[in-house]
């Protein structure tokens, strides 16, 4: 009976923690590949990159075509968000292709996709592919 009020005391001194812990406003999962047709678009699209930033995400910019390009290493995710600016790109290169993209937001990983009329084939098929 002793134990009781020692726990009871524990968990009310956690609590706090463990709501803070949950917030939307400091998110847990923090890193984001940002993949880019050219990286004009990270100064013009600035304002969209900066907010994320401030919001506690940490940002990997790479270009779309870069061949060191991986989602997963030794079967864990690096990323827990993914963001394709890169409407124009016909082919991924490195590890990183249609399937890889599906199996990441299969996972339950984010993905933020931009396209217009001119996208390539494969960033309609992974938007028709990511369509509830």
């Amino acid at each position: 009976m002793a134990n009781r009020p020692l726990t009871f005391l524990t968990f009310l001194s956690l609590l706090p923690l463990i709501c803070l812990s949950f917030s939307l406003e400091n998110p847990t999962d923090r890193r984001i590949l940002v993949l880019l047709d050219d990286l004009a678009i990270k100064s013009s699209h600035s304002i969209f990159f900066k907010s994320l930033q401030t919001r506690g995400f940490e940002l990997d910019f790479k270009l779309a075509d870069d061949p060191k390009i991986t989602l997963q290493r030794y079967g864990q995710y690096l990323y827990d968000g993914l963001v394709l600016f890169s409407p124009t790109i016909e082919r991924f290169e490195g590890s990183l292709n249609l399937a890889a993209v599906l199996d990441f937001v299969d996972s339950g990983r984010d993905l933020i996709l931009s396209a217009d009329v001119n996208s390539s084939d494969l960033i309609r098929n992974i938007a028709a592919d990511c369509v509830c």
